[in-house]
Formats: structure tokens, C-alpha cells, sequence
């Protein structure tokens, strides 16, 4: 508890991901699942001191996003991945998206 770090990545910010989804549970689980993943992301996010990485896809192939439980759109064998609701709690104050080459040429900043 309390522990902090340079940097922090939390991998996999798209919905069925982060949050998990499992649509076995009751109503009530559920709720309580998505509560204590939304806990667990405020705390990744609050542990950085410098750095903070929220990664993602844009799209996945169809059969991968079945095989590990992400929700994407559209047609044909790729879907677009939706981002994770947990990057909205965020607020208006939260970090304007940035394509992996565009963080790569600017020095991951």
C-alpha cells in the first residue's frame, strides 16, 4: 500500500479487456466486478510519479478479440476496439491520445 513508481503502464484499455467482462455473473456480481476493476485502475493510475502509459489497440482480428474476451465493431475479420470506460472516469482532464509512432518519435513524451 502507498507505493509509488516512475512509471506506470497499465496494458489493454479497451472494454472486455479493462474492465473484464463476465456475463455469468448476476447483475449484482457484475456491478461488484466492475467496481473493484475500476479500484484497481484508479490505483495503477495514482502510483506513477512521472510517467503514466495507458496502452491500447485500435483494432484486433475478430477471432483473437473472441479468443480473449474483447468487444470490438464492424465488419469483416478485423473489428475496432472501443476504448475502456475507465480512461472516461478519467475526466476532461485526461491525456489527449497519442499513436504509438507519434510517442515513439517524440521520445515517449
Amino acid at each position: 500500500k502507498g507505493l509509488t513508481s516512475r512509471a506506470v503502464i497499465v496494458a489493454g484499455c479497451i472494454e472486455g479487456l479493462c474492465p473484464v467482462r463476465n456475463d455469468d455473473l448476476t447483475t449484482t456480481d457484475q456491478r461488484r466486478m466492475l467496481e473493484e476493476q475500476r479500484r484497481l485502475f484508479y490505483v495503477a493510475v495514482t502510483r506513477c510519479r512521472e510517467v503514466l502509459t495507458l496502452s491500447s489497440v485500435t483494432q484486433l482480428e475478430k477471432r483473437t478479440a473472441y479468443k480473449i474476451g474483447a468487444i470490438v465493431r464492424g465488419r469483416g475479420e478485423m473489428g475496432s476496439t472501443i476504448t475502456s470506460r475507465f480512461i472516461d472516469d478519467l475526466g476532461p482532464t485526461r491525456p489527449v491520445p497519442v499513436a504509438g509512432r507519434a510517442w515513439v518519435a517524440n521520445g515517449f513524451e
